[in-house]
């Protein structure tokens, strides 16, 4: 168990809150490897983050323009946010089937949840983030590190077992983006006092 936790600190948490949905699986159902878990991730959940890295890698040549190129940027992340707008309602759509649980914390190696349940420590789950804010979702499994009592209820960490690379990226760019968004925030809330 040390060695999961220790997995688990390698990452930057943030606390906020993401849609999770979970379903426990077997371990025989676990992908045997990276090429196994592209196989079974639905289509849409592919989708998404192949809008989201298409968006990233079309913007990084336009900041070596300098200043030309602000008004194009800017533009062309007024189109992204369109289709960001229509990928979120879509993955909503995807998100309304399942019982939605919301994270504590969540970061690159997995996330925390505060539920009623006390899971099994090791124990694997068929797990799907949607990250609203990144108009984004990530298809892959987890495993659970510990489950303590906590309030009134349990308060358990997963690390991702099975994650595609670029899914993890996606992870870790969230949370920063949401850490500066929260460092944003208390910067102007000081401003105004």
């Amino acid at each position: 168990m040390s060695d999961l936790i220790e997995q688990f600190n390698q990452y930057f948490q943030i606390e906020h809150a993401i849609s999770v949905n979970l379903e426990q699986v077997n371990e025989d159902k676990l992908p045997s490897d990276d090429s196994d878990i592209d196989k079974i991730i639905p289509p849409l959940f592919k989708l998404a983050n192949e809008v989201n890295v298409l968006e990233q890698t079309a913007l990084r040549p336009l900041r070596q323009l300098g200043d030309v190129a602000d008004d194009l940027a800017q533009y062309l992340k007024l189109q992204s946010r369109k289709i960001d707008l229509i990928l979120s309602h879509i993955l909503a759509t995807e998100n309304e089937d399942e019982a939605q649980l919301e994270t504590v914390s969540f970061g690159g190696s997995g996330f925390v949840l505060q539920t009623n349940t006390c899971y099994t420590p090791n124990s694997f789950f068929r797990s799907k983030l949607f990250l609203a804010d990144e108009a984004a979702a990530v298809f892959c499994f987890t495993q659970v590190v510990d489950s303590e009592p906590h309030q009134d209820g349990y308060k358990t960490r997963f690390i991702f077992s099975h994650i595609r690379e670029q899914d993890q990226e996606l992870m870790v760019r969230a949370s920063l983006h949401t850490q500066a968004k929260v460092l944003k925030k208390k910067q102007s809330k000081k401003n105004i006092n």
